[in-house]
């Protein structure tokens, strides 16, 4: 359980620079409109998108259940190996070696939401439950980072075990959005680019592992000692 919500604090921290390019233009017109950075606004609006993946890993954990009542731990493991794919698939968008096949699905789901609009109306009002509200709706912009996240959470096979990663997932990832203002300000495309492609490095490392420790899974019950009982029941 420890190991799998370090896994997942990991990659939403590892991955937030992602965040930066594709959300942080709301929350830099969020803060960036304002005289000054109005951080209890900025804490509550990713308070919002926590709840949005805790809600989704709630959603993806119960179906999680009902497939490892028909899949068994067979199926759990494929699971895994399909988040380690998704990782890997990321991380090469991450760091520009794959175009972001979500790239216009996610800009024409911001616009449906209104998310910009609605942006530029916060910044000269300071109502938390407005602020929540935005986060809440940026949580459910489509993104390869939160798919993989929930194909691991999905993995999980447990309800509260799913919504408690994607909960810490997205808790990793709040570091880099609270300094995207600073960031966006500050950080030349060139030292992004390598910080990108880093973290990407490393994800794509998670990946892997992940792939290979659900792989391993599948083999986990070969080569284990027949209980007792069964033993006894073959004389």
């Amino acid at each position: 359980m420890f190991e799998s919500l370090g896994m997942m604090f990991s990659i939403g921290l590892l991955g937030s620079l992602h965040c930066i390019g594709m959300c942080g233009g709301l929350v830099g017109a969020l803060a960036l409109g304002r005289p000054a950075i109005w951080w209890s606004g900025l804490f509550i609006y990713q308070l919002g998108r926590v709840t949005t993946y805790a809600l989704f890993g709630l959603l993806v954990g119960l179906v999680g259940v009902s497939l490892s009542e028909l899949g068994g731990t067979l199926l759990q493991h494929g699971l895994a190996i399909l988040a380690g794919l998704f990782m890997i698939v990321f991380g090469l968008n991450l760091a520009g070696w794959l175009p972001d096949p979500l790239a216009r699905l996610t800009a024409a789901v911001s616009q449906k939401l209104g998310l910009g609009r609605l942006a530029v109306s916060l910044t000269g009002e300071a109502r938390l439950l407005g602020w929540y509200g935005m986060g809440m709706a940026n949580g459910m912009l489509p993104c390869g980072l939160v798919y993989a996240a929930l194909a691991m959470a999905l993995a999980a096979g447990n309800a509260l075990q799913a919504s408690s990663m994607m909960a810490v997932f997205g808790l990793g990832t709040i570091p880099a959005m609270l300094l995207a203002p600073a960031l966006l300000r500050r950080l030349t495309p060139a030292l992004r680019g390598r910080a990108m492609q880093l973290a990407a490095i490393i994800l794509i490392g998670l990946g892997v592992f992940t792939m290979l420790r659900g792989g391993h899974g599948n083999h986990a019950g070969h080569g284990q000692p027949m209980p007792a009982s069964s033993m006894q029941h073959q004389h």
